[in-house]
């Protein structure tokens, strides 16, 4: 579970922000929070004007989490973006930091990055009061080990010279966590894979994938729950390495992460299909994701989602999301959640994850950036700590704050927002003042 990030010197953040998701003492819904020695949320809600910070919350994620698990190529820059509406920082290094739980344990793991080196890279255990070193990165110097920790349980000599060996190795562009994955060492897998798995999903990335179980039963309930008209859903098997609508880049990348292991598979997303590709008996299998409905005569007709509407294509877009936060302890962002959701779409969507017994006792998080201000209900549907804001200050930097222990349990938070209480929203002059 996601604890906290932080991200300082990227896009439109200046000066380091802190969006969490931890619960305060509030009582309501209290089946919105989870006890792992720290109570943490399992969803959150972001707010703001166009321009005002949201989706760059959301891509300074989604760009450490690449920067980790993908890293870059030998002798490549680091696609860093600093605050460019002040001078100096251009020329100061950015910096990005996850607290997280992972395997009973919590942890803080982060980097400071310029354009060409890393010039910090930490983990900390951060499990009880006093946070414990694990490996700490500085540029200049060795990096450090604290052996006396459990991720080092049974390390022999030659382990540590193997250890000390790829780290001071580990090229200037590249975190030595990615090189541990490239190098197979097997002793931070657990930490790697924590954001392997974390899921981050734009509004303009058609390109979606992400390994889920496959469960059809699941699927068709989940579309049934949605009440679209659709019967049920088809997977037609196709030839995949002949296919002309799936991209020799996009075979290639699903070629590398294969084989999957039998209980997995892997949902692509186009912009006229949607595909499921598994391993059956050793080999790779692709089949297109069709839709049922019936005519008239209770006939089951298929139709090829480029059919369906906007909405509905969305919706069976998230479908691999829903099934990874079925398998529990997931963290799936999303940016703009409404985008062709209808209103109530949208509510219906957390109120499956969060109300649902299915998703109900899980240690999965959802995380979304909206518009969408009929889900501004802090009675019915969220609790005060799940509700954030982002807007820009006087120097356009973006900050962010949260209604966490605020006094508003008597307002109508929709009108509220709307008339500008909280800030988070667009400045627009009055129509008659414009001159041509």
């Amino acid at each position: 579970m996601l604890i906290r990030f932080t991200v300082e010197n990227y896009l439109s953040f200046n000066q380091r922000i802190d969006f969490n998701m931890l619960a305060s003492d509030e009582t309501n819904h209290p089946h919105h929070v989870v006890e792992n020695k720290r109570k943490l949320l399992r969803s959150s809600l972001l707010y703001g004007a166009n321009a005002s910070g949201k989706s760059n919350l959301i891509k300074a994620m989604a760009f450490a989490r690449d920067f980790i698990v993908d890293g870059v190529g030998k002798h490549k820059n680091i696609d860093i973006k600093p605050f460019k509406l002040q001078e100096d920082c251009i020329r100061k290094p950015a910096r990005f930091e996850f607290e997280f739980y992972c395997m009973g344990r919590a942890y803080a793991y982060g980097f400071v990055l310029g354009t060409h080196r890393v010039f910090e890279e930490w983990l900390f255990d951060i499990s009880q009061t006093e946070e414990i070193s694990v490996f700490e990165r500085r540029e200049g110097l060795s990096t450090g080990f604290n052996y006396k920790h459990p991720i080092f349980d049974n390390i022999s000599d030659e382990d540590k010279q193997r250890l000390k060996f790829e780290a001071d190795g580990t090229r200037d562009n590249l975190l030595f966590l990615t090189n541990c994955k490239e190098r197979k060492i097997i002793r931070f897998n657990t930490i790697y894979k924590w954001f392997e798995d974390l899921v981050v999903i734009f509004p303009q990335s058609k390109l979606l994938s992400t390994f889920a179980q496959l469960n059809e039963s699941f699927f068709n309930e989940i579309l049934t729950f949605f009440d679209l008209g659709i019967k049920r859903v088809h997977f037609a098997p196709i030839d995949f390495d002949s296919s002309r609508e799936i991209s020799q880049s996009a075979k290639e990348k699903i070629k590398a992460n294969f084989p999957y292991g039998e209980d997995r598979a892997y949902f692509v997303s186009f912009e006229k299909f949607n595909y499921v590709i598994q391993e059956k008996q050793g080999n790779l299998q692709a089949s297109q994701i069709l839709t049922v409905r019936e005519n008239d005569k209770h006939k089951e007709i298929f139709f090829e989602l480029f059919e369906e509407s906007d909405g509905t294509q969305r919706l069976i877009d998230l479908m691999p999301m829903l099934m990874t936060l079925y398998q529990d302890n997931t963290v799936v962002v999303i940016d703009e959640l409404e985008r062709s959701l209808h209103a109530l779409l949208s509510r219906k969507l957390f109120d499956l994850f969060l109300n649902n017994p299915i998703f109900k006792q899980g240690h999965s998080q959802l995380i979304a950036t909206t518009h969408e201000v009929t889900l501004l209900d802090i009675k019915q549907s969220f609790r005060k700590d799940e509700i954030w804001f982002i807007e820009k200050d006087e120097t356009k930097q973006s900050m962010i704050y949260s209604l966490a222990g605020a006094d508003v349990d008597k307002l109508n938070l929709v009108n509220g927002y709307l008339n500008g209480r909280f800030g988070a929203i667009p400045f627009i002059r009055d129509a008659e003042t414009l001159r041509m």
